[in-house]
């Protein structure tokens, strides 16, 4: 094999190359910008039936085909990787690339990445079938909370987890209600870890999230090419990942009416079939829900299914909300040590102000908004409940001051805080606050117009 000037070099490394190069499994051809073969290995010698000398000189279409394209590659008319190249009966598999000295395209190399086109068949296939063996045994499904972190003292926390202990202890569907931000995905981790299901996955899915038309392929897996864009190997849906564990389906009242029914045989029956199958799959799992929205009144509107309503509210957990506890004091202080924490800052202290102010407010977003509120206390260093509530460290209230002009001054002062915290930086300050960059620019725009 002769080698072109490209790898210009004293005899010794010369010969090393060529050596190399000869030792290389996988068919190796190198051409010049007119197209003209200069190099030319072993392997691919012998597929051709010849020696070096015989190729050399040659423009590549009359050694390899009119189908290469490595002629063109070598001109800077494109590359191509996982090429389908047919030579003397052999169906090989190419990478065709350019090859550059000081910026300057000076020829193209081709490379069969797969000379035995039988063994790439197999290599796939086994790519495939170990793509498919990952979710199986899908160790990331796993809770990340116990009964533990459900905060809380008196009679109603007690009365709560109580409630879920005995959930627990039965393998039938439990149904989670409950306001938006109030932890009914806390206690769905904590039936999780408190079942006989715990050993197994914990498989989570919001019903919300997910686009109507691709729900059922989500929850109950597809074949391959059951419809466009599909994998062509499929894919296992949640049921499947969530065998021998626990389900939560979040959001269940958004799930669509035309899914209701597959979702009640699947409690009916314990199997399921992929979309595009035609086989039944059967499952052993536990299956939680958790709703915000009054399902019986979806009932009556013919939103939600009256017959699927009563299989999964079996053993329904009523999540409470805020505003009904008495412990909020209690709760505040181990989320301001847990924050704090978090964030890398000292914990303050709430005064009795401080806690007046948090048992006297509604907390339409529950435990969520608490959590906020919290968070922005530690940052700028005062508790501001809601936009227009007093800050803990500011004067009296004074009552005659118009309520929008309350409620601007509330909002510059956190924004003031915020921006201080950040050293002016605007879209980290966004971040602290909750609000998107662009909101936070129109807020510092209509204060400087004021």
């Amino acid at each position: 094999m002769t080698l072109p000037e490209w790898f210009a070099g004293s005899s010794e490394e010369a010969g090393f190359l060529r050596l190399v190069l000869d030792h290389v499994s996988d068919c190796l051809v190198a051409v010049d910008t007119a197209g003209t073969v200069v190099l030319i290995n072993e392997p691919y010698c012998r597929l051709l039936g010849g020696e070096a000398d015989d190729f050399l000189g040659r423009h590549v279409t009359d050694v390899v085909g009119p189908q290469t394209k490595l002629h063109f590659v070598a001109r800077g008319i494109g590359s191509h990787v996982g090429y389908p190249l047919e030579v003397r009966g052999h169906k090989l598999v190419t990478k065709q690339v350019p090859v550059h000295r000081d910026g300057k395209i000076i020829g193209a190399v081709g490379l069969a990445l797969f000379s035995d086109y039988d063994a790439l068949k197999k290599t796939y296939s086994r790519i495939s079938k170990a793509e498919l063996a990952i979710p199986q045994n899908p160790k990331t499904w796993q809770s990340k909370f116990s009964l533990g972190d459900i905060i809380g003292t008196g009679e109603l926390m007690d009365s709560y987890r109580d409630a879920i202990k005995v959930a627990a202890a039965y393998e039938v569907p439990v149904m989670i209600c409950g306001e938006t931000g109030a932890g009914k995905e806390l206690a769905a981790h904590a039936l999780h870890v408190l079942s006989d299901k715990r050993a197994g996955p914990f498989v989570w899915v919001n019903c919300a999230s997910i686009p109507n038309e691709l729900i059922e392929a989500e929850l109950f897996g597809y074949e391959g090419g059951a419809f466009t864009g599909a994998r062509s190997q499929g894919k296992p849906g949640k049921f499947e990942l969530a065998a021998g564990g626990v389900l939560f389906l979040d959001e269940i009242g958004d799930m669509p009416l035309s899914l209701q029914g597959s979702l009640l045989r699947v409690l009916q029956m314990n199997e399921i079939v992929r979309v595009g199958g035609t086989s039944p799959i059967s499952i052993a799992l536990s299956i939680v829900c958790a709703t915000n929205k009054p399902l019986l009144e979806l009932v009556k509107v013919g939103r939600f299914r009256e017959d699927l309503y009563h299989r999964l509210n079996v053993l329904p957990i009523n999540v409470p909300p805020l505003r009904d506890r008495e412990d909020i004091p209690y709760l505040a202080d181990r989320l301001l040590a847990r924050i704090a924490g978090r964030l890398l800052k000292p914990t303050p202290n709430l005064t009795a102000r401080d806690r007046k102010l948090l048992l006297g407010y509604t907390w339409p977003g529950n435990v969520r908004e608490l959590e906020n509120a919290l968070t922005r206390m530690i940052i700028t260093g005062q508790l501001s409940i809601a936009v227009g509530q007093p800050s803990s460290g500011s004067a009296q209230q004074d009552t005659t001051t118009p309520l929008k002009q309350r409620i601007r001054s509330q909002i510059e002062n956190e924004i003031d805080g915020a921006l201080k915290q950040t050293q002016g930086n605007k879209s980290r300050a966004a971040e602290l606050l909750g609000i998107s960059r662009a909101h936070l620019y129109r807020l510092l725009e209509e204060k400087a117009a004021e």
